[in-house]
């Protein structure tokens, strides 16, 4: 693959709101919503939405933390995935539920494998697709694999014959959404990238190996960062070699096509997990990622946040407080100019707004 330079230089970002505590110890995911911004957590298969104005940016007094006016109470760790309204939370046996955002009801529309992750997006502006993964015996034994179900149709497999699936994206592009499947097997990880279309009946395209690289770690994540047209990133913490662990930013071009350009931002060290999270903003491209903070091995993480050129290098502008241990981030950019950024850390699930420059 090729090998493109390395990070860009600092600058600062102003808080503006918080940190807020939100009311749930667990994985918070972000959307945004008219004039609000919506902070979802897992309720134990339910969505627990706490809503946030999103104000004009202008010059006020440092914020204050905010703590939580009903308490903290435990969550799950996996998040639900939220696409416009809809809410698909899997419970803590892998049960997806699905609702809509602001009822009470909800119903059971998928099984997944227990403890994994789902992704969400929308064909068309009007069908809602899940992505999740199940384990299916073959005669190769156990093999975890990718699903597709839009609307209520029956489900379809995402994954090719023959590849397995750990870790799951969705991201628009157009009407149409892309998918990337992260296969990390003892050997060697592959990030597959595919197109999924919508016309009266689902439409796959090709099956696009980006990249392979190295063994990865059980939890290893993968994010992606796709504008509405133009070059998409897929963004992956793993190992460079033996000496050398850091986030991997691979080029999805449209179409997507095999052994896309990368390049590396190296951390001081390994961690697993390692989230990262990104937001698009009018022409900026915005990540938040957990890394050590020194080469030490026993060294805490902390919350950087920067932001992608257009050739994919990485730009730190800031770290964000945390306290202790960082499982999950999420972000997002409102059209105001501000940037939310969630977290749960040790002590609990946390929000803050920003302005970058």
């Amino acid at each position: 693959m090729t090998v493109l330079p390395a990070d860009g230089g600092v600058a600062g970002c102003r808080i503006l709101r918080g940190p807020i505590e939100l009311p749930l110890r667990g994985a918070p995911v972000l959307a945004l919503h008219g004039e609000s911004l919506r902070a979802v957590l897992n309720d134990a298969g339910r969505p627990r939405v706490v809503s946030f104005a999103v104000d004009p940016v202008t010059v006020k007094a440092p914020p204050r933390p905010e703590r939580s006016a009903t308490g903290v109470a435990p969550g799950l760790g996996i998040p639900c995935a939220v696409a416009e309204d809809q809410a698909y939370c899997p419970d803590a046996a892998g049960q997806i539920h699905r609702s809509t955002l602001g009822a009470d009801a909800d119903r059971i529309v998928a099984s997944s494998r227990a403890g994994t992750r789902v992704a969400a997006g929308v064909l068309n502006s009007v069908h809602p697709a899940l992505v999740y993964l199940t384990s299916n015996k073959t005669a190769d034994g156990w093999v975890t694999e990718a699903w597709l179900a839009i609307d209520d149709a029956f489900p379809v497999r995402l994954t090719e014959g023959g590849s397995g699936a750990t870790a799951v994206a969705l991201g628009a592009r157009g009407r149409s959404l892309v998918a990337l499947t992260l296969d990390a097997r003892a050997a060697l990880t592959t990030v597959h990238a595919r197109a999924i279309a919508y016309e009266q009946e689902v439409r796959l395209g090709e099956d696009v190996v980006l990249f392979v690289a190295g063994p990865s770690e059980t939890r290893t994540r993968v994010s992606l960062a796709l504008p509405a047209a133009g070059t998409g990133w897929a963004l992956l913490p793993i190992a460079k070699d033996v000496r050398d662990f850091g986030m991997l930013v691979v080029r999805v071009d449209d179409p997507a096509r095999f052994d896309e350009p990368s390049v590396w931002s190296l951390y001081p060290n390994g961690l697993d997990p390692a989230p990262i999270a990104v937001a698009i903003g009018p022409g900026r491209t915005w990540v938040a990622r957990a890394r050590p903070q020194s080469a030490a091995p026993t060294s805490s993480s902390e919350l950087e946040l920067g932001e992608l050129s257009d050739e994919g290098v990485f730009a730190a502008r800031d770290v964000v407080a945390t306290r202790g241990h960082i499982s999950d981030v999420a972000m997002a950019s409102d059209p105001r100019g501000g940037l939310w950024v969630a977290w749960a850390d040790s002590s609990g699930s946390w929000l803050e707004r920003m302005q970058c420059r």
